[in-house]
């Protein structure tokens, strides 16, 4: 944490004591403060998209920063966030090294987002709906008096295609909002997670003109918060648009008084277009968090940091950083809630002396450590309920882990998740017309040193009309991830958290990754296979380890099959070792180890990668009901493999 004095510095000394630590959990600071000064200063140089005057001015400052010397003051990194994330710099010392990621960066345009092309063409189409709009609602009015009946029809024609371009370039316009966000943040936790790994405190100085956070970017960026804190990292934003000649209010102020007019002008509270009033004040919320005071001061002051603004005289906040990162103090803090229920508790740190304000985190999601990863903020109530006792089990839910150890991922461990919607809750909107279900799935892997060795995840935000409440209720969600990991045994934990409700289901299993040569024969894991889809050419990614001949492969995860059905396909993959005898199978049917049925299976051709992606089907009509193991066992020249699963068969 820093103490600051009226000016904004950093301020040290025996007056500054802490008078108490005040969180929801009540918890109490251990040990005496430490003063840190002199410590490693590593700092992130982050430029967001930005405009070439933008950009021209942020890279200006940086220049300045480093100056004529040799060797900066610290370790110093460039990175650039556009579509993805571009390293220009590593961490050195080395000003002309820096420079030239400079010179490098500023050399390059950024993608057009919201560019000022973009907002006049949205702002025409919206004037041209909204002046439509009133011709037609006059020749409406006219038409209770007598009017003419073809002009009013031509009238109400042309407002309704005027309406139509509109609500086309507002949808892109949310979809780009959400991808501009999207990049954003995925950099950021990119570049925290980077500086995580080092001791001390760090900063990053993001150059923007004002994040985009959509609704659907929110719980994103207070994972990037949470992040940066846990990390030790002050976020440090600097409005790269210097002195701004028109404020973001004034446009906010503006988007309001838009949708007042068209509601006016047409007598319709959704202004004549079958869009609700409130989604012109979604956007204005858009607005409101790309002014710098909004996002870009958020961020700013939830890590430690400061939000630079309205200048064109960077220099000074730079001043500031180093100041901050060379005198700064560490204080223990033992809490007296020790649940990890994953809710986010707020900190909050007062001092006796006048005129000193406090820098330090807000508060932390109660969650074990997560490994180095940054944690979303959907993702902390399901860590939470990994610590229920007993362990939650609120809805049926399958999962399971597959080994394909491929040439170039010998790790490659493929996860499923399976899970029916009817248990999940399902809200209707207050106007009865729409519905929203909220629920995220998680799946960790921990090693045998109960260190966290990966995690991924998917937070699933589903709205749709009323009267297709029914049929989503009946849904089915598969939550497919391709996680690569080292050599070993782990634990998989896989959790499935509907938000609304709180009410969650855990379920654990066992995970070897047995150490792959890609010198010697291998072979896949086993999948019986529930269904299958055929995908569209557009669709098909060539390195979906599920993906056969143009058809994806559902996996059965344990659920019994009917003798009903007749059969029951599976699916392995073989990977032989090149310039060796072809490779020969046999598929085995083993009740209570002891074998019930042996058929050799000839093997597919391979394709270019050298892989043998081998179907086959089981037929049921001669097996009693039970529990099997279906082995495949692969021989090439003198070398074996063998896969199994378990089928269970019922009348």
């Amino acid at each position: 944490m820093r103490f600051r004095d009226p000016r904004g510095w950093s301020a040290t000394g025996r007056g500054i004591v802490c008078a108490g630590l005040r969180g929801c959990d009540r918890g109490s600071a251990s040990g005496a403060f430490d003063s840190r000064s002199g410590d490693l200063a590593l700092t992130a140089l982050v430029f967001d998209r930005l405009t070439p005057e933008a950009r021209r001015l942020a890279v200006q400052a940086a220049q300045n920063y480093l100056g004529g010397k040799e060797e900066a003051p610290g370790y110093v990194g460039i990175f650039s966030i556009d579509l993805a994330l571009t390293p220009y710099a590593p961490f050195t010392r080395n000003v002309s090294v820096l420079r030239r990621g400079l010179d490098r960066m500023s050399s390059r345009g950024s993608a057009t987002f919201n560019s000022p092309e973009q907002q006049q063409q949205k702002a025409n189409a919206d004037q041209q709906a909204a002046a439509a709009s009133q011709a037609a609602a006059a020749g409406a009015a006219a038409a209770g008096r007598g009017g003419a009946g073809a002009a009013i029809g031509g009238a109400s024609a042309d407002a309704q295609l005027a309406q139509m371009q509109s609500n086309m370039i507002r949808d892109f316009e949310v979809m780009e909002r959400d991808q501009q966000g999207y990049s954003t943040t995925n950099g950021l936790f990119a570049i925290i997670g980077t500086l995580r790994r080092l001791p001390g405190r760090k900063s990053l100085v993001l150059f923007s003109e004002g994040l985009a956070i959509p609704p659907a970017v929110q719980r994103l960026f207070l994972g990037v918060i949470d992040a940066a804190n846990r990390a030790n990292v002050s976020v440090y934003t600097m409005d790269a648009a210097g002195l701004r000649a028109e404020s973001k209010q004034a446009e906010i102020g503006a988007e309001v008084n838009k949708a007042a007019t068209a509601g006016i002008n047409t007598g319709y509270a959704n202004g004549g277009g079958g869009r609700p009033l409130t989604k012109g004040l979604e956007k204005n919320e858009d607005v409101l968090r790309q002014d710098p005071h909004s996002g870009l001061g958020e961020l700013a002051q939830e890590t430690g940091g400061v939000l630079f603004e309205n200048t064109n005289n960077l220099r000074q906040g730079f001043e500031r950083i180093e100041n901050d990162l060379r005198n700064y103090y560490l204080l223990g803090y033992t809490p007296a809630n020790d649940a990890y229920d994953g809710r986010f508790r707020t900190i909050d740190v007062k001092v006796k002396r006048p005129g000193v304000t406090v820098a330090a985190r807000k508060g932390y999601f109660a969650v074990r450590d997560p490994g180095g990863a940054p944690i979303n903020a959907w993702e902390a109530p399901a860590l939470g309920a990994l610590e229920q006792k007993p362990v939650p089990n609120a809805f049926p839910v399958r999962a399971a882990a597959m080994l394909f150890p491929e040439r170039d991922r010998p790790g490659l461990v493929p996860v499923v998740v399976d899970l029916s919607t009817a248990p999940l809750t399902f809200q209707p909107a207050p106007d009865g017309k729409t519905y929203t279900s909220d629920f995220a799935v998680l799946v960790r892997f921990v090693d045998q040193r109960n260190l966290v060795a990966r995690r991924v995840s998917q937070h699933y935000e589903i709205k749709g009309p009323i009267a297709d409440l029914e049929r989503a209720k009946q849904g089915e969600v598969i939550f497919y991830r391709e996680p690569e990991l080292a050599a070993g045994l782990y634990t998989m934990e896989s959790i499935v958290y509907d938000a609304p409700s709180g009410k969650s289901s855990v379920r654990f299993s066992t995970v070897e990754v047995p150490r792959a040569n890609p010198d010697k024969l291998r072979m896949s894991s086993v999948v019986l296979v529930k269904r299958g889809e055929k995908i569209p050419d557009k669709d098909r990614r060539a390195d979906n380890q599920l993906l056969v001949n143009g058809v994806v492969l559902y996996p059965n995860l344990g659920e019994p099959v009917s003798k009903g059905s007749k059969e029951v396909g599976f699916y392995f993959a073989v990977y032989p070792v090149k310039g060796k005898s072809a490779p020969e199978s046999v598929i085995e049917l083993l009740q209570n180890g002891n074998a019930v049925a042996q058929q050799p299976m000839p093997l597919a051709a391979a394709d270019d990668s050298g892989r043998i992606q081998q179907l086959g089907r089981l037929p049921l009509d001669h097996l009693a009901p039970g529990t099997y193991e279906l082995r495949a066992v692969v021989k090439q020249g003198d070398e074996q493999v063998f896969g199994s699963t378990f089928l269970r068969i019922t009348n």
